[in-house]
């Protein structure tokens, strides 16, 4: 049953290696950034009570969620340059169903959003000390919540928009509302009460609420369980309307 969708994502995967520029990109400039954002995270996090925090424990954390909500546009492109390339129909008419083909291309997408995540985290330990001091495996699970709910919202962004320049604009702004008011900039504490009140719609911020707790609160699964099951449930709403936009699309008979 998995078969057809693997095969998909084989093909996509293989299209990725041929040029893995965007995805490096999107891990490298968030590693440039920590030394511009680490003094400006060590004043807030001092004044929330950490004060032997250095700012990484929150600048690395916050460019890697800003970054991986800019990565989204790796599932847009993957399904707009069938399009642009005329293999749409022809990936329609093979014997992959559609399921098979939304699967296939979101698990190339899924690893590339989760490989950005990690590698982003372990560049922050390696050049800048960013060191979790709570458990691992939560935070690698919470990782995987976030990357699909990242997924989740490119599927929606693709089944609501009619071309590739729409959906890239369109998702890139909402991405920076979600970053900003989900506290991948600082600390949500730090921002007015208007932006805190809507600061739970955002997925950035439970991934953001559970990896400060694992950075610097040596928090366990069990702590961080609430998020999780929040950015899942994130992954489940995106998904579901996304299914719905396109059936409505097909209904239609629109493409």
């Amino acid at each position: 049953m998995l078969r057809p969708s693997l095969a998909v994502a084989a093909i996509d995967a293989r299209i990725l290696l041929r040029d893995p520029s965007p995805v490096v990109v999107m891990t490298v400039i968030p590693l440039v950034f920590v030394p511009f954002f680490a003094p400006g995270a060590r004043a807030q996090l001092v004044a929330a009570g950490y004060p032997s925090a250095s700012g990484v424990e929150y600048a690395v954390p916050g460019l890697a969620v800003l970054f991986a909500l800019l990565c989204v546009q790796q599932v847009i492109t993957a399904f707009f340059r069938e399009r642009q390339w005329n293999t749409w129909d022809r990936l329609r008419t093979s014997p992959a169903r559609g399921t098979d083909l939304l699967v296939g291309k979101s698990m190339t997408a899924f690893g590339a959003q989760l490989l950005q995540l990690v590698t982003v985290l372990v560049g922050g330990a390696l050049f800048f000390g960013f060191r979790p001091t709570g458990s691992l495996p939560a935070l690698a699970l919470v990782l995987v919540a976030f990357s699909a709910a990242m997924i989740g919202f490119g599927l929606l962004l693709v089944s609501v928009s009619r071309s590739l320049e729409f959906a890239l604009v369109i998702g890139n702004v909402i991405a920076m509302l979600m970053a900003g008011v989900g506290g991948a900039f600082g600390p949500v504490d730090a921002l007015p009460t208007w932006m805190q009140a809507i600061a739970p719609a955002s997925p950035a911020y439970w991934a953001l609420r559970a990896m400060s707790a694992i950075t610097l609160d040596r928090a366990d699964l069990h702590d961080v369980a609430g998020p999780i099951l929040t950015l899942l449930a994130f992954t489940t709403c995106f998904a579901v309307l996304a299914a719905l936009a396109l059936a409505l699309r097909a209904r239609k008979g629109t493409s």
